[in-house]
């Protein structure tokens, strides 16, 4: 087989005419080792499910080794981890500060400039907008869909809705909201995914499917591209956007994606092919409203992904989150979405990337021209950010506060199922290094291949490592009437000697800088956040005398202290980062994690897909109700 696909009628091989345009008949083939699977039945695949739970376990040994036999190495450990996760945390936090700031200017930017298009321009992209919908809020995805038909252009918008065959009243469902919208966008429609599919794997071997995102998106993204063909559509110049069910999109988003991929277009190279488009996302439309688990992952997961995105206007790195375009022939080239994953954005980052190494090295083994061959093997794919936030929704259950909890519990498992990417990601640069001869190597393309590698190591081995030895040294510290062997007593005897300053980084006095200043960076920056993402444009819109649209009048939901908004977000914020952040990712975040490396190393990404309830802005169950 060519690589994992679903079985007849899912996702199997790409459209003929974009498979030719993949592989000239003069190109070498090279082994498609961007399709490797962790399911597969040889025995790199099963090693690869255990490296999460061989990386902790790893952490744990050498914490252990240290509490036993040599306090250095305690020491040692503890100072390499606090040193990586405060560089990666305050970096972070930092990026998306100054980020925060650029919202306004990238919107008005675009709208000069969008304005200077011409109609035979604006024609000439078209957009492809894909909403995975199983059993989602109608009234939300509504909500949804007339935000995007606020958006410029949005009569040439191709909407899907990615509906999942399984559910009960899907299809009526569908049909009320095709209704609605129908003459909003140039299409709308549904499409239905099927049941107990399987999936093919390159070693032979093949699995049944995962319930899920990707499965549901990667069925809608052929059925798209078997539509076109019928009809004689020209794809080829289709921006492909994933988009969740409560997204809000900014109604500049599409158009800043117009002219972006306009300007790459005029330039030399083909770089507007091998492109991915992420804006920063933040679930605080419900904000107020939501109940303390919910608020501290937004805290944790806007901090992330608003920095990251940011971090790449300053050569940061970062992969796509949820809501992400995509050129569509590359879309469909790779293959993005595997029918037996769960975390499917990164999924699709990281295939993409491993996409784009091997057809960057076929040219490079193709080539006759010195020139190529000397610069060796480049990835081509980029990830351009988008300064424009998407605003979607926290989890709080229409059912009842505390089922809130458990919701909320039930996402933090899925999310930390995302660690199987870390065995995708070694998994596939296995395969790649072992069939890529050695003149297609340079120092760019090994040191692209560790940024991928180490991602999600810092998203989900680092902070549990970190967690794990700084406990356990504080847990020292307490049992041992307050003091650490090999370290002074006071803070103040310290000096710079080796041994002291190795307890300082240790954290062994004091938590202030491992943990206080990250603590207070990310409550600094969340409050920027919501102050420039939520407050300022919908009081922009007011000062401009404009009919505010929906992502305008998003607003969090934050009632004033003493007549300022400010002033409540900015004191529930710093109580929730000070107080209430330990306590609550202990359980949603590190033992969380801990099942995720398990689940993987048993099972894979074969567990039972639990959907989180998002009711929308509307409930009458959060931290300021009372509950039942």
């Amino acid at each position: 087989p060519a690589g994992a696909s679903m079985s007849p009628g899912g996702l199997g091989a790409p459209p003929s005419a974009c498979a030719a345009a993949a592989t000239p008949a003069s190109r070498p083939e090279l082994s498609r080792f961007h399709h490797a699977n962790i399911h597969e039945k040889r025995w790199e695949a099963r090693v690869a499910c255990a490296l999460p739970v061989m990386l902790l376990a790893l952490i744990v040994a050498l914490v252990a080794l240290g509490v036993m036999f040599f306090t250095g190495l305690l020491l040692a450990l503890c100072a390499v981890l606090n040193i990586s996760m405060w560089l990666f945390v305050t970096s972070t936090a930092c990026f998306g500060i100054m980020g925060s700031s650029r919202i306004q200017h990238v919107a008005d930017a675009c709208d000069e400039a969008y304005e200077k298009l011409s109609a035979e321009d604006l024609s000439e992209v078209k957009h492809v907008i894909i909403i995975p919908a199983y059993k989602e809020n109608e009234h939300m995805l509504k909500e949804t869909l007339e935000c995007i038909a606020q958006a410029r252009g949005a009569e040439r918008f191709h909407v899907v809705l990615a509906m999942e065959l399984r559910e009960e009243g899907g299809a009526d469902k569908a049909q009320r909201v095709v209704r609605e919208f129908n003459a909003r966008f140039a299409c709308i429609h549904p499409t239905f995914h099927p049941p107990n599919q399987t999936v093919k794997y390159l070693d032979g071997s093949q699995g049944a499917e995962v319930a899920g995102k990707a499965s549901n998106v990667g069925w809608a993204v052929i059925k798209v591209a078997e539509q076109y063909q019928r009809e004689g559509v020209d794809f080829s110049e289709t921006i492909l956007t994933i988009a969740d069910a409560d997204c809000l999109f900014h109604p500049g988003y599409f158009a800043h994606l117009t002219l972006d991929y306009l300007e790459m277009r005029a330039s030399p190279g083909e770089q507007h092919k091998w492109t991915m488009w992420q804006p920063p996302q933040l679930p605080y439309r419900n904000y107020y409203k939501s109940p303390v688990p919910s608020r501290v992952w937004g805290y944790i997961s806007s901090m992330y992904e608003f920095g990251g995105v940011s971090s790449i206007l300053h050569g940061g790195h970062h992969m796509v989150f949820s809501a992400y375009s995509v050129h569509f022939s590359l879309a469909l080239e790779a293959r993005l979405w595997d029918g037996d994953v769960i975390a499917e954005d990164h999924h699709a980052y990281l295939k993409c990337f491993f996409f784009s190494a091997r057809q960057s090295a076929q040219d490079v083994l193709a080539s006759s021209d010195a020139a190529i061959v000397a610069r060796g093997c480049r990835p081509a794919l980029r990830v351009r950010p988008v300064m424009l936030p998407v605003k979607s929704t926290s989890v709080v259950s229409d059912e009842s506060y505390w089922q809130t909890w458990a919701d909320r519990w039930n996402q933090a498992v899925r999310h930390t199922q995302g660690v199987a990417e870390l065995s995708y990601s070694f998994l596939a640069a296995w395969d790649m290094f072992r069939v890529l001869p050695l003149r297609v190597y340079n120092l760019y393309f090994v040191m692209q291949v560790l940024k991928v590698l180490a991602k999600p190591i810092f998203m989900h081995i680092l902070p549990v490592g970190q967690g794990v030895a700084l406990g356990v040294l504080t847990g020292y510290w307490v049992l041992h009437s307050r003091s650490v062997p090999l370290c002074p007593d006071k803070i103040w005897l310290a000096s710079s000697d080796s041994d002291t300053l190795l307890c300082g980084l240790a954290g062994a006095w004091a938590l202030t800088w491992p943990v206080l200043i990250p603590c207070f960076l990310v409550a600094c920056a969340n409050f920027c956040f919501l102050r420039s993402t939520f407050l300022a444009p919908r009081d922009s819109a007011k000062t401009r005398r404009r009919e505010p649209g929906l992502w305008h009048s998003a607003d969090a939901g934050v009632e004033p202290t003493w007549g300022s908004e400010s002033l409540t977000m900015l004191s529930l914020i710093l109580f929730d980062c000070a107080v209430l952040m330990g306590p609550i990712m202990l359980p949603y975040g590190l033992i969380a994690e801990v099942i995720g490396c398990v689940n993987v190393l048993f099972k894979g990404n074969h567990i039972k897909y639990r959907t989180a309830t998002k009711g929308g802005t509307s409930s009458t169950y959060g931290t300021f109700d009372k509950a039942p």
